[in-house]
């Protein structure tokens, strides 16, 4: 590479108020990531991640300062500017293609209608600029001994070594990045390229790619010269209008930029996110920082020091008391001495805007944060602003205006410690934060070591309506998924009676439903060992396994070899067998089926002692119409809905039923379809489901195994405590979302241990659970937190506060109070059992189309 003379005749000087771009700025090029400027300085950047703020109590932020301090002590040396922007980028509608495109594509109508109303309302977010992006970036120079300038350009050989001693100063600033907590990577080349060319056209969307030096060509003839496309010129592709009253005016967008006049009377861990409370829209925090020379920064004191001295100390002298302050500040300065750097810094927060109305706006908002803070009158630049946004750019080597001269023990707390969780980089549905960012979110991810998820939450807090989020936005992303729930209530009925594809299954008395656990699959005969298990676990259920072993032995021959001479015997049958038949063969049976020799007496015996109590579930006993019958719906929908609401509380015995049959539909779903297929198992009123001990050691043999399947087992609970039976493998549970549950909950007692405890929840949430807020028929607050094995490597959990919004119509189509399944049922029943049709004209009436 040689670096020669920029020049930019498109930008030359001409008329009232342009000014030439290329000598507004100090860029000289990009090379390997490093911005050269023209006086011979070099700049590199890195992007970090703070963690969340899920995770960080104000004393655990305050104990992170030592290691935040490394960054300045040993990433900026003397003379050297480190600035940090942290950046609030309003989201583009572009980031809702994905969910738009996966709804076209969904074959079920009503998942589609419920995708596409998420998405509308997400744009009609971004489109009012409530949603943005927060992003971290830091720049620093790199001044090396001997440097070079524009007038002289450097041999090839000056240029790499120059630029490989910025990327060593840059491999250092990751890993002090890295040892303080952050996520942090180097800039790449067209990273540095798009930050820059972001901050000089605000309206375009996307950063075109950098044209780097070696590839560039002339490509046109610009005023009888040659065009090279220099870095200016391809930066340049904004008018900038100064002339305005608002203020500058950078193509459609409107800016501003206010300054702190001096360094605020106290500072605190996180001090910048006070900064950006109640902005939205385009806005950027600019941190600037200097490291002054200890030894000039001594040498300055100590003269202050024999300044003030003979104003303040010296015999016969009547100090002022401005003057005794400053001999005061000035001796507790030299105390810092060897253990605190001085700096020169400034804070700016940048304002761009679409109307001048949004620019005041934010500028209102701005400068109450700012006056909040005690950080002196915010100094507002008005037209001038152009000139300190210059000043400002990424990478540049300028200085603003309005410095400070902090110690590094009150620099750090203006750098951001902890920032919003981004999600993942795609998703099948994507939240708002609390703090107004996007968060895209997806069960099945490389990032996470299982697609399992918890829903912990007490009554009234949407956890149905987050379930239902969750599984529309899936079963649209991944069209030939499958889905099965079970269910102590009937929350869900709406929902799957909606879908196409579906089966319900109902369980209780006054059901009309009919399953033969007896049945097989298509073109099998005689059941495999696994369906041969689970018709033994199926008898067990009404004849108790005795406590000796011999005899428990001789009952589960007898048992297994009733169950296969039945099938036998039924081959050339219409009908399936029942349980009925293995009854009545047990009562007959004599002679082994695979060999016809006689069976032996204890077995004989165990077989009549089986029959004998099998009886009391067959005849005329209330269980038997379900136990006893020929199933009259299929189970091989893609979308099945098992609920045990009509099952008495205290009926033990039919619960176990129900809870083997569902139990055996999830084994069958994982294992039947291919390992591609994505499976979405639910169970909700978990602490009601699930309770016996066999059924808790079932749902451990789902954890265990499920992963393989490519089963996502998700569980909703109001008791956290019910998470308490799996012991080591709750771990297994990547996703948990915890709701709002009250403090005296939240932190328990002496004689009950709270959420936080029972969940290994961070202790931040001890007081963030019951901030969480739900207002009824707009958003519900759920705390996310997901255990990210790439990111997280300790095990902590990564997360945020998300806000649960959905569409009128999806409401509608969810909400399962009383009331509204009342007035829902007129709907449909008045659109001829089309729940869609009904719930729309519903949603039409009460908002006037408005879904």
């Amino acid at each position: 590479m040689v670096f020669t003379h920029p020049h930019t005749p498109g930008n030359s000087n001409g008329g009232a108020g342009r000014k030439n771009l290329n000598t507004q700025l100090d860029y000289w090029d990009l090379h390997e990531n490093i911005v050269i400027l023209k006086g011979g300085r070099l700049v590199y950047g890195v992007y970090f991640e703070p963690p969340s703020h899920l995770h960080f109590t104000e004393d655990d932020l305050v104990r992170r300062q030592s290691t935040l301090k490394s960054v300045f002590d040993l990433a900026v040396p003397d003379g050297e500017t480190f600035r940090t922007y942290t950046s609030l980028r309003g989201a583009l509608e572009e980031e809702i293609l994905d969910t738009r495109r996966a709804a076209e594509g969904c074959p079920d109508g009503v998942l589609r209608a419920l995708t596409l109303a998420r998405a509308e309302l997400l744009e009609h977010k971004i489109l009012s600029g409530e949603v943005a992006h927060w992003r971290f970036f830091a720049t620093a120079t790199v001044t090396l001994p001997g440097r070079f300038t524009i007038d002289e350009p450097p041999s090839p050989q000056e240029l790499q070594h120059a630029i490989q001693t910025a990327q060593g100063w840059q491999t250092t600033t990751v890993a002090q990045l890295t040892a303080a907590g952050f996520a942090a990577r180097p800039m790449g080349q067209q990273d540095v390229f798009s930050e820059m060319f972001s901050w000089f056209n605000p309206g375009w969307p996307v950063a075109p790619a950098f044209v780097p030096q070696a590839q560039r060509r002339v490509h046109s003839l610009r005023r009888g010269r040659p065009d090279h496309l220099t870095l200016t010129r391809q930066l340049g592709c904004t008018r900038i209008d100064n002339l305005h009253a608002a203020g500058p005016i950078l193509g459609d967008r409107y800016v501003e930029v206010l300054s702190l006049g001096r360094l605020p009377e106290y500072t605190e861990t996180g001090y910048l996110k006070h900064l950006t409370d109640g902005l939205h829209g385009t806005v950027y925090v600019v941190v600037e920082a200097t490291r002054e020379n200890d030894y000039d920064v001594s040498t300055e004191l100590e003269k202050k020091k024999g300044d003030l001295w003979t104003r303040v100390r010296a015999p016969g002298v009547i100090p002022t008391g401005k003057a005794a302050n400053l001999l005061t500040e000035v001796e507790a300065a030299q105390r810092l001495e060897g253990v605190e750097s001085r700096f020169e810094a400034g804070v700016s927060v940048v304002l761009i805007a679409g109307s001048p109305h949004e620019l005041e706006r934010l500028k209102r908002v701005a400068r109450g944060n700012v006056t909040r803070l005690r950080g002196g009158t915010p100094i507002s630049y008005g037209f001038q602003s152009v000139a300190q946004y210059f000043a400002l750019a990424p990478f540049s080597g300028y200085q603003s205006a309005f410095l400070f001269q902090p110690y590094t023990a009150n620099l750090i707390d203006l750098f951001p410690p902890v920032a919003p969780w981004k999600g993942f980089e795609e998703g099948a549905i994507t939240f708002q934060s609390r703090d107004g960012s996007l968060v895209k979110f997806d069960l099945f991810t490389s990032r996470t070591r299982t697609a399992h998820f918890a829903i912990f939450a007490p009554s009234g807090s949407g956890k149905t309506v987050l379930a239902l989020s969750l599984y529309s936005a899936h079963l649209t992303k991944y069209p030939d998924s499958v889905l099965v729930v079970s269910d102590a209530k009937q929350d869900f009925a709406y929902f799957f009676r909606a879908l196409s594809d579906h089966a319900i299954i109902n369980f209780g008395y006054e059901s009309d439903t009919r399953w033969n656990i007896l049945d097989l699959p298509a073109g099998m005969e005689e059941p495999d060992g696994t369906k041969l298990s689970a018709l033994i676990s199926f008898t067990r259920l009404f004849v108790e396994r005795p406590a000796d072993a011999r005899a428990a032995d001789y009952e589960d021959v007898a048992i297994s070899e009733a169950m296969l001479a039945t099938y036998k015997q039924f081959r050339h049958e219409e009908r399936r067998p029942q349980i009925s038949d293995v009854q009545r063969m047990l009562s007959t049976i004599g002679t082994y089926t695979d060999t016809g020799k006689t069976m032996e007496l204890p077995v004989l015996d165990a077989a009549r002692s089986v029959a004998i109590r099998l009886r009391k579930a067959l005849g005329s006993s209330p269980i038997a119409p379900f136990v006893d019958c020929q199933s009259n719906t299929t189970i091989t929908a893609r979308r099945l809905y098992l609920t045990t609401c009509g099952i008495p509380e205290d009926d033990e015995l039919m619960r176990r039923v129900a809870h083997h049959i569902v139990k055996s539909v999830m084994w069958s779903t994982a294992k039947t379809y291919p390992r591609h297929v994505k499976k979405f198992i639910f169970i909700d009123e978990f602490e009601h489901q699930i309770q016996t001990e066999q059924e808790v050691k079932d749902m451990l043999q789902m954890l265990r195994v499920f992963r393989s399947f490519g089963v996502s087992l998700g569980i909703a609970t109001q008791d956290p405590a019910a998470s308490a039976s799996f012991g080591a493998l709750k771990d297994s549970f990547s996703h948990l979302f915890v709701g709002g549950y009250s403090k005296g909950a939240a932190l328990g007692t002496a004689d009950r241990p709270g959420v936080v405890e029972i969940l290994g929840l961070p202790q931040v949430m001890a007081t963030t659970l019951p901030e969480l807020n739900t207002v009824q028929g707009r958003y519900s607050e759920f705390a996310l937190l997901v255990g990210e094995n790439a990111e997280r490597p300790s095990g902590e959990r990564s997360g945020d506060i998300i806000r649960l919004e959905e569409s009128t119509l999806a409401l509608w189509l969810f909400n399962s109070h009383a009331h509204e399944v009342a007035r829902k049922d007129r709907y449909v029943e008045a659109a001829g059992g089309d729940v869609l049709q009904g719930v729309r004209t519903l949603v039409s009436e009460l908002s006037g189309g408005d879904s």
